[in-house]
């Protein structure tokens, strides 16, 4: 190992897991560090308290892409035939195929249901990261981070998660904001001597709360670049003012375009209108349009638009992400597992008791419960037993760690994964749906969590949230104040925190679905070393002046990769959507999840499973 490692700490035991070519080699964790025994077993074997490489990992990618290349060896082998027999079968366990099982159970009780998911944990991207340190446990967010716009979402989202006995006011309640007060936190930006040469690294806090242009003039940047980002974060002009239809042209012409011909602004507001377009949809500025820069970022408020609103006298981020637990949305997926499998998920049916459970991994798949969720369990062919018009079954193959086959049968099925994944498994469907489905694209995104043995560096700058443009990471948190029950970490500098990093792998300049391609092969291809070499090197970068140092201050590390993060859909005037020709109905096969609803928000994964839940309903 060399001497520029050593100082990064690469040679440190901290609690990590490593894949070498699909083989999970086990690095020892500090014995102050480790989680606690429970019932003989080690904690740190369920899937929230391991580290690593996380989310859409080797073991439960490589199958799916050998079928995805057609090897057929994997679909023709004799099938074991289990004898099962579902009401319905939901082809992924995460929150649309929780809400669809969900969904179905509350309008047939006792009906018998399957829920198959290739990863080794239920909840799709909503995932829990878990950290222990010192007695004190700490929870992060693996994925899906909050409850986008309650208050703006479908009526059969909000009539699910009011039938789980989620109160929306409540989990706002959650959050301990005299933290902020106490520490004098708020939200603060990185101005990086690699995005402008010759200044020095400098951390301006207070984004938001005070004017623009005395914000901007604390930057260690040009007067220039200032003046640019004044006129970006402060406009009121009408653009456009002889337009007949605004946002028709907005939708025609990329964000980047509208900086740059329309306002006549240059890199720099470009820059910081990537930090919104990344959070938005994991790509840039150049690749989104500019109707999407008119609802979420800023310069439109002359325009009517609603990424920005006025407060004392300046122009405010309107996005709150407030609402959500601090796992972000794992819980909710929980919570319809509580409902459906009660065993699995131990204690009271509350919102505290729900987040505060450890869930029995071995209460998922057993023959006595009507309902059952089989994790490692690759769907490969989904097909009607006999003429799709007079079909009463459906049967379902699978593939388990080992490349053996499984089939069942079911009266019907939600295919609840990612939308595209249904071309490769679902042989019946008619050319027009699958022509739509190749229509579909995923943006890359990393969710990166760092048990920090404290954040004092960070109070130091009198951030919370940090926001990195042409950074690393594009936004960075310590942990939400958010106290649920039993869960009170003690949110002190000096205490240990976990700081939430989000990466999004875009190629500015490219096609973008060229740019999708090239992220989610470097997302897949880079082994954990890399990236915890990137980490570590770029919090010294960023931090270091502040007192941080990676070697001393990183207690653990977990990388969650999500290749298939973001559903992006590019607008198409005058042609019915892809996603709405895509999630039409099969015979007994329906389709759920966000990307049957064109967009990556939690709640349009509730409302599709609702729709597909009762199309099958319907059918019984």
């Amino acid at each position: 190992m060399n001497e520029t490692d050593k100082l990064l700490g690469m040679n440190r035991s901290i609690s990590r897991r490593d894949f070498l070519q699909g083989v999970a080699l086990s690095l020892a964790a500090s014995r102050r560090g480790r989680a606690q025994e429970r019932s003989g077993q080690s904690a740190m074997a369920e899937p929230p308290w391991i580290h690593g490489l996380r989310g859409q990992d080797v073991a439960s990618t490589e199958l799916g892409h050998r079928i995805r290349d057609g090897k057929t060896e994997l679909t023709t082998a004799d099938p074991v035939d289990t004898g099962e027999e579902y009401d319905l079968v939901v082809v992924g366990a995460g929150i649309a195929g929780l809400a669809s099982a969900f969904v179905y159970y509350q309008e047939k009780p006792g009906a018998r249901i399957l829920l198959l998911d290739n990863h080794d944990d239920f909840g799709g991207h909503a995932r829990r990261n878990t950290f222990e340190w010192e007695g004190t446990t700490l929870i992060g967010p693996g994925g899906t981070f909050a409850l986008e716009e309650p208050e703006a979402s479908p009526p059969e989202a909000m009539a699910i998660l009011e039938n789980l006995g989620v109160d929306i006011d409540r989990l706002e309640a959650y959050r301990d904001r005299s933290v902020l007060e106490r520490f004098q936190l708020s939200q603060a930006v990185f101005f990086d001597p690699r995005s402008y040469p010759g200044a020095r690294a400098t951390w301006v806090d207070k984004f938001y709360q005070i004017p623009h242009d005395q914000f901007f003039s604390r930057a260690p940047i040009s007067d220039q670049a200032k003046r640019e980002l004044v006129e970006l974060y402060t406009t009121r002009r009408r653009y456009l003012p002889d337009v007949e239809n605004a946002e028709e042209a907005l939708a025609a012409m990329t964000w980047e375009r509208f900086i740059r011909d329309v306002m006549g602004l240059g890199d720099h507001a470009v820059r910081f209108a990537n930090l919104y377009a990344t959070d938005l949809v994991g790509l840039g500025s150049d690749a989104v349009t500019a109707l999407d820069g008119y609802e979420n970022g800023p310069g439109f408020y002359g325009m009517g638009g609603t990424g920005f609103y006025e407060k004392d006298g300046i122009l405010v981020y309107a996005y709150e992400p407030v609402h959500r637990y601090p796992d972000g949305n794992h819980t909710i997926a929980r919570h319809l597992l509580k409902k459906m499998l009660p065993t699995a998920v131990p204690g009271p049916d509350t919102m505290e008791g729900v987040f505060n459970s450890r869930v029995n991994y071995d209460q998922l798949d057993r023959a006595e419960h009507p309902v059952r969720v089989r994790l490692r369990s690759l769907a490969i062919r989904i097909e009607h037993q006999g003429p799709l018009e007079r079909a009463q079954r459906v049967v379902v193959s699978y593939l388990q760690p080992g490349g053996r086959v499984h089939r069942v049968t079911a009266r019907s099925v939600v295919v609840a994964a990612w939308g595209m994944v249904a071309k490769h498994i679902v042989p019946e469907l008619p050319v027009e749906q699958r022509r739509a489905l190749e229509d579909y694209r995923y943006c890359s995104a990393i969710y990166i969590n760092v048990l920090l043995r404290h954040w004092r560096p960070i109070a130091e700058i009198g951030a919370s949230e940090m926001f990195w443009p042409d950074g690393y990471c594009t936004w960075m948190q310590i942990s939400d104040p958010l106290r649920v029950g039993e869960y009170h970490p003690d949110y002190h500098p000096d205490r240990p925190t976990v700081l939430s990093m989000y990466k999004y792998i875009y190629k500015p300049g490219l096609p973008p679905a060229d740019q999708m391609m090239l992220g989610r092969y470097e997302l897949e291809n880079k082994p954990f070393e890399e990236y915890e070499r990137e980490i570590r090197s770029e919090l010294n970068h960023a931090l270091g002046p502040w007192g941080f140092d990676a070697a001393e201050d990183i207690l653990a590390i977990t990388v969650n990769r999500w290749g298939h993060g973001y559903n992006f859909f590019p607008p198409q005037p005058g042609k019915t959507p892809a996603y709405e020709l895509g999630r039409t109905r099969l015979g007994r096969i329906s389709f759920a999840g966000a990307d049957a609803g064109g967009t990556p928000w939690t709640q349009a994964a509730m409302e599709q499973a609702h729709r597909a839940a009762h199309e099958q309903l319907a059918l019984s």
